[in-house]
């Protein structure tokens, strides 16, 4: 079965764009297509599966999404290009075969393009911005594109996982995924939108496109250290955003494009997941740094001082920072682990001296978020702000506690 008959959520996002932008009919929509997503759970089809990660991946950018447009109201043809591109998303966390990942990316690509313009309508370098997102991602999949093409001439099968083919075809696989992840030295597209975009938009895109990216890169991974394909290319720009981007940052002028530049550094270290027997762990960072952030920047955007508001902004920013007992730490730690555990040679030294020059990095760059925010005057945010401040530091600090058990995995 091509799995056609299984896209019938889909059809609830289409029915939410007909009735946008109310906000009622948006929510119910997004619901239901969860809700259809999660009902066909453990299918197989011939382009892609549906199991409990996927599941939870789908969950966490329908939440994403609820999020950010109460926080950033759109107009109908935002809501549009929005929906279709949360569609193409949704499909890529479960995509099993390459081909299928590619025509996924192209289309997320072109409704990308029209909500940039739509949504950005009022700031002047939004056509400037489109155009570049749009010929980056382009760019992004026509290598990917050869990728499959050099695969199908050598008759190997497109399938995930992937099985290693010639050094041409993984070098322009990772390339082409590296790109559309906007690792370093290709981030500049992807940080003209997220200045481009109302602030909520900009996170949004730096969780849920990447994130779906990320992940699915993991699903071509095998799940053991067999003979996989050898990402060597993205470890190297893995470890050079994960420095380069806190360097960034550092040098940033506002609070909300300091995060921004963090977020490159989160993408850096999820590469260290890139090994086979990875992947959990790999869905595990992703899930929990994606809420955290976007608390954070909602913290950041409107912060709350006084004596809980510095303590809850302390929190949240220590979670970003990896610092312990937040649960940030833990998962950033099983992922250390897995790479540890998994790379020889030459990775592995890699491996040890990024995280340790990250570990710096992060400490000295949200320590400066924070402390630029200790040390300016604003007004006190709204009442249901604060609530939710404190649910995500609370939160975060008490599964962090629960995650100390999470050391006799290591054992």
């Amino acid at each position: 079965m091509w799995g056609l008959e299984g896209l019938w959520p889909e059809l609830f996002l289409a029915g939410a764009a007909l009735l946008a932008p109310r906000r009622w009919a948006l929510s119910t929509g997004l619901l239901l297509y969860l809700g259809g997503v999660a009902w066909q759970q453990e299918r197989l089809f011939l382009l892609y599966a549906i199991d409990e990660r996927s599941v939870a991946g789908i969950a966490f950018f329908v939440g994403v999404t609820l999020f950010t447009l109460a926080w950033a109201p759109l107009r109908r043809e935002a809501v549009w290009a929005l929906l279709l591109q949360l569609a193409s998303y949704g499909l890529l966390l479960r995509s099993r075969h390459l081909a299928f990942s590619w025509a996924l990316m192209e289309a997320a690509a072109l409704s990308g393009y029209f909500f940039v313009i739509a949504a950005s309508e009022k700031t002047p370098s939004r056509w400037e911005a489109a155009l570049r997102y749009f010929f980056w991602s382009v760019i992004g999949s026509a290598l990917i594109l050869m990728s499959l093409a050099v695969r199908l001439m050598a008759k190997q099968p497109l399938l995930y996982p992937l099985s290693s083919g010639s050094m041409l075809s993984d070098l322009l696989l990772s390339w082409g995924w590296a790109i559309k992840a906007g690792f370093l030295p290709w981030h500049g597209w992807l940080m003209g939108l997220y200045r481009t975009l109302p602030l909520g938009w900009g996170v949004w895109y730096s969780l849920v496109p990447k994130g779906a990216l990320l992940l699915n890169f993991l699903a071509v991974l095998p799940s053991d250290s067999s003979s996989g394909i050898f990402p060597g290319f993205l470890y190297g720009l893995g470890a050079l955003s994960l420095v380069g981007a806190y360097a960034l940052a550092w040098r940033a002028p506002r609070l909300t494009e300091q995060l921004f530049w963090g977020s490159f550094a989160q993408a850096g270290y999820m590469v260290l997941a890139m090994v086979g027997g990875g992947q959990a762990s790999g869905w595990q960072f992703w899930l929990v740094y994606g809420p955290a952030s976007l608390v954070s920047f909602w913290y950041v955007e409107r912060p709350w001082r006084g004596r809980m508001g510095n303590a809850v902004g302390l929190l949240l920013l220590a979670n970003l920072a990896a610092l312990p007992p937040v649960l940030g730490f833990w998962v950033k730690m099983a992922l250390f682990w897995e790479g540890l555990q998994h790379l020889a040679g030459w990775a592995r030294i890699l491996l040890i001296g990024a995280a340790a020059l990250a570990t710096i990095g992060g400490f000295a760059v949200y320590g400066k978020v924070l402390w630029q925010i200790w040390h300016t005057a604003s007004p006190p945010p709204p009442a249901r702000r604060r609530v939710g401040y404190a649910i995500g530091a609370i939160g975060l600090f008490g599964l962090g506690l629960l995650g100390l058990k999470a050391l006799e995995s290591l054992g």
